[in-house]
């Protein structure tokens, strides 16, 4: 792509399910958050035959190639992300048999995280720019914030990232669009502490923090909002379809002004409930499914 035209709640600094700062280097290119996400694009549509994801990581001056198809990384931004991330506007080329796109990139919260530029193959243009702006979103919707991007994808080796427990969350935040994160922490035959099998934000084999861990060991429902006051985190126990505890669900959902605080909780549960029914054991939810 080389032209464009122009119960108790706390208010808490350190909830999990927000950004917890990590200290680490940023991760580029193969065993990041990023380039998994990447990955799960180009394996859910074919026909990308190009996808760069851009942010500027921390220490760097200027944004650059930090997830790609093609494996390249590293690079400065490409000029047609420049233009996305000047202008904060999408651009789009077709020519006969491909939409060349380059797109702002903002996370989960609607702040700005970056820039894809991707080409999509097909004869129907205005198909090819909703399907551009579709993979933007799903990208948008499965990052916190842009340094989640530069994270490692994967902290425990003995994890899939490819599981159940991934799939029901892909499948429950499909369902539930008001829900800003989803994480399911557990242990299996895989893991003797609890860790984060299945969320997005990545972070999968991320041992529960101390929040996390209460849930898990009392069995008591933790509730949160963070301190900018633009999220509710309800983190419940978490059982399967038996009825063990193994574990704990935790479900953040944007923080309106005048929300009902209630209702969240309500529908936290009912989300839980209906992936315990999906559980028929802590095993599986590390089962591999693609």
């Amino acid at each position: 792509m080389k032209t464009f035209g122009l119960a108790f709640v706390t208010v808490c600094a350190a909830s999990a399910a927000v950004a917890w700062a990590t200290g680490a280097a940023p991760v580029i290119g193969t065993g990041s958050y990023g380039q998994e996400l990447v990955n799960r694009v180009v394996h859910q549509h074919h026909n990308v035959t190009a996808l760069t994801v851009y942010v500027t990581p921390s220490g760097a001056r200027a944004a650059q190639a930090v997830a790609a198809s093609d494996g390249t990384t590293g690079q400065p931004a490409s000029q047609a992300a420049v233009e996305a991330l000047t202008h904060w506007r999408e651009y789009f080329v077709y020519q006969p048999g491909h939409l060349m796109a380059a797109l702002p990139l903002p996370d989960m919260s609607g702040k700005k995280a970056g820039a894809i530029t991707l080409t999509l193959s097909g004869r129907n243009r205005h198909a090819l720019e909703r399907e551009a702006e579709a993979i933007r979103t799903y990208l948008s919707r499965n990052t916190s914030y842009a340094a989640n991007l530069v994270q490692k994808a994967l902290w425990d080796p003995r994890l899939p990232l490819n599981s159940y427990a991934q799939q029901l969350v892909d499948e429950t935040l499909a369902r539930h669009p008001d829900v800003l994160i989803l994480a399911i922490h557990a242990t299996t035959p895989l893991n003797a502490d609890p860790e984060i099998l299945g969320s997005n934000i990545g972070r999968i084999g991320k041992p529960a923090d101390s929040d996390d861990m209460r849930v898990v060991r009392d069995g008591k429902t933790n509730l949160e909002i963070n301190t900018s006051l633009d999220r509710y985190e309800v983190e419940l126990p978490l059982k399967d379809a038996s009825g063990a505890r193994i574990g704990a669900l935790g479900v953040v959902f944007v923080l309106p002004p005048h929300a009902d605080l209630k209702a969240k909780h309500r529908e936290a549960i009912r989300i839980r409930n209906a992936l315990a029914r999906r559980i028929p054991s802590a095993a599986a939810l590390v089962r591999r499914v693609r």
